[in-house]
């Protein structure tokens, strides 16, 4: 179990915890959020299945300083989507699991979610109510599925429920409040000066007697009626003031505090689902264009295939990881079985291929999704991809490759395994000089007469010839010369003849600059 201790006490009276939901269709996610808030949520519900994200804040026990706002994500596959943003929000994620059902294919893409989540994962067994459930089974099932659970060789708690009994709810209760205590929640980071709030806008839509209504989560300051609300429209940053806010039951409030969920009327558009939006002291764009520029999912910036492919690997660099993330698709499960086969069998000293997700059919937005929070490749084999969620890749810069010839693939893999395995390569400067005069040697070499304005410039470095502040063209030096002697190097204050490996349009007054590369 999660045990308090002195050094873990961490208070959480700055802002309320908030708690995503998850797992497959018909696990009884609402109806223990129904037995939660003593509503009946479930009954309004086309087929009984959640067809919206509905966020609410209860008081546990009435007590005012046990808060928690609970984010209730749609357990539908179209809502996939919604379901990847929720876990990313929360700080602490509920897996919800029907012991009479267990596994199933949406509790494996929450499970997905949550590991690559930073929010703290807590496994609910519900319906121990009915006979003949085998819970012992399900937790087995988990656990093959890489969530490792408390007296299972892992440190994540579980408890037993019932959400039509509300058995087990109280204890549910008091571990979200501990994991909150003792695991503390997530940083937010701290906001710009003349920003007072940040949130995260879960739905937006249109009614017809109050206009746009976005449903948000307030994840740091607070708003009010009245405050200026700033956020990216088709590239565009608005800012203007919030007309009043109403909570999930409709009842119009004077303000939200941070950790809490609401709904925002009067807002000109619909704001994009999965926005960050800041609140403002005043009305300045300017203060959030910075923030909303790197976030925007609506951003026009065009992204080269090269830019995604250097970020990736970048990243996974300097961070030292070994394992290439991917997502793959394949038009068969027969297909699938044999790629993951090929795939967990390629090794480049200690990189390997990690598989974050994997499916049956063509690459979709969840997948997309999914790529973006892992910092995946996404791979096709035989299937397609529409032109909507080929934009929707674009602009959230993911990498999307398609194949229909499977060791083509494969091959591919293997050239970007051995890319994340050699070492990336760090340029430090050793010397620069200019360049004096010009001549050709009877071999046709072009010969550089340079004086050492710093450090040396050295043979088999790498150098870049600078024109008024700009570079005009790189290459390696081949040779250096003082006089008729060949040497390794010419120091600070010598002159001295350089040979290019490259033919660069060079004149006089243009600057050498020599680097040499370390790992």
């Amino acid at each position: 179990m999660v045990k308090r201790t002195e050094k873990d006490k961490t208070s959480v009276q700055g802002r309320i915890p908030i708690v995503a939901i998850l797992g497959h269709v018909d696990h009884g996610k609402t109806t223990i959020l129904d037995y939660i808030r003593k509503t009946n949520v479930q009954s309004c519900e086309a087929g009984g299945i959640t067809q919206k994200i509905s966020v609410f804040t209860v008081a546990i026990d009435n007590d005012p300083s046990k808060r928690i706002t609970f984010i209730d994500t749609p357990g539908h596959e179209a809502f996939d989507l919604m379901r990847v943003r929720g876990g990313n929000i929360a700080d602490i994620v509920l897996l919800v699991v029907a012991a009479n059902d267990g596994v199933k294919p949406q509790t494996v893409e929450s499970i997905d979610i949550i590991k690559h989540s930073s929010a703290k994962p807590i496994v609910v067994i519900n319906k121990v109510d009915l006979p003949d459930v085998d819970i012992a089974k399900v937790k087995r099932d988990i656990v093959n599925e890489g969530l490792l659970l408390e007296g299972m060789g892992g440190d994540i708690p579980v408890v037993e429920v019932s959400g039509k009994t509300g058995k087990g709810i109280p204890e549910l209760l008091d571990l979200i409040t501990l994991v909150a205590e003792v695991e503390g929640l997530q940083d937010r980071g701290k906001l710009p000066e003349g920003i007072v709030a940040k949130a995260f806008v879960l739905e937006s839509v249109r009614d017809k007697t109050r206009g746009n209504i976005s449903s948000i989560v307030l994840v740091t300051g607070n708003l009010c009626k009245g405050s200026w609300l700033g956020y990216s429209k088709d590239g565009k940053v608005i800012v203007e003031r919030i007309k009043g806010v109403i909570s999930e039951d409709g009842e119009n409030i004077c303000d939200l505090q941070c950790g809490c969920g609401g709904k925002i009327i009067g807002i000109s558009n619909l704001i994009p689902v999965g926005s960050e939006v800041y609140i403002l002291e005043e009305n300045q764009p300017k203060l959030i264009e910075p923030l909303l520029k790197s976030k925007n999912i609506e951003s026009e910036t065009a992204i080269t295939e090269d830019d995604i492919f250097n970020s990736i690997f970048d990243d996974q660099q300097d961070n030292k990881d070994t394992q290439l993330n991917v997502v793959i698709k394949c038009s068969s499960q027969g297909s699938l079985e044999a790629l993951r086969h090929s795939l967990e069998k390629i090794k480049k000293d200690e990189y390997k291929v990690n598989i974050v997700s994997d499916g049956v059919g063509d690459i979709s937005n969840k997948d997309i999704e999914m790529a973006k929070l892992s910092k995946a490749i996404v791979l096709g084999f035989d299937v397609g991809m529409d032109k909507s969620t080929e934009e929707f890749a674009k602009k959230n810069g993911v990498l999307v490759r398609t194949y229909q010839i499977i060791y083509k693939l494969l091959e591919e893999v293997e050239d970007a395994l051995d890319m994340l395995s050699t070492p990336k390569q760090v340029e430090e400067e050793i010397g620069n000089g200019v360049i004096k005069m010009m001549f050709i040697l009877s071999d046709g070499s072009k010969v550089l007469g340079c004086r050492v304005k710093e450090g040396i410039l050295k043979r088999d470095c790498k150098c870049y010839v600078v024109r008024n502040d700009e570079i005009i063209g790189e290459g390696r030096i081949q040779s250096v010369r003082i006089g008729k002697e060949k040497v390794n190097e010419a120091k600070q204050g010598e002159d001295c003849g350089i040979i290019l490996d490259t033919d660069i349009d060079c004149m006089e007054g243009d600057e050498v600059y020599c680097y040499k590369l370390s790992k």
